[in-house]
């Protein structure tokens, strides 16, 4: 079932609110064409970093899947690309799932890294997850 968000049409509702979220979010997204070996991903999104020992921004390419937990779904494709997507300038694959809890990539990070998630970049993002469904239409 398509949706539409600011006039463009997307495969799913949820992959329109991800593109909501992400604008409200003040992370920029395109729609990913390209595929990385076995996996095809739905977005790539950048967003800022202040980190001193960190760019300006981290990128992501990132798979949308409709589910309420990622625990069941480790060994997708976007997971395995930890610390950087071969060919590409992201930071990582990501797993974005049916809410903003439902995330999950591991990336470097200041002089560490590890596993991260949108919850922790982004304070306000049960807000603003809320704020991005208004935005889509089915």
């Amino acid at each position: 079932m398509t949706a539409i968000y600011n006039e463009l049409s997307f495969d799913t509702p949820l992959h329109a609110r991800w593109a909501a979220f992400f604008d409200l979010a003040g992370w920029h997204w395109s729609a990913c064409v390209a595929r990385v070996d076995n996996w095809k991903p739905d977005f790539r999104v950048t967003f800022a970093c202040g980190h001193s020992e960190c760019s300006d921004s981290h990128t992501l390419l990132v798979s949308i899947l409709d589910v309420a937990d990622i625990s069941g779904v480790k060994d997708h494709p976007a997971l395995s690309h930890r610390y950087g997507v071969k060919g590409t300038s992201a930071d990582a694959g990501a797993l974005f799932g049916a809410t903003p809890k439902a995330t999950q990539w591991e990336m470097s990070h200041g002089a560490g890294g590890g596993l991260d998630d949108v919850v922790a970049w982004t304070p306000n993002a049960e807000q603003l997850w809320k704020e991005a469904k208004t935005l889509v239409h089915e």
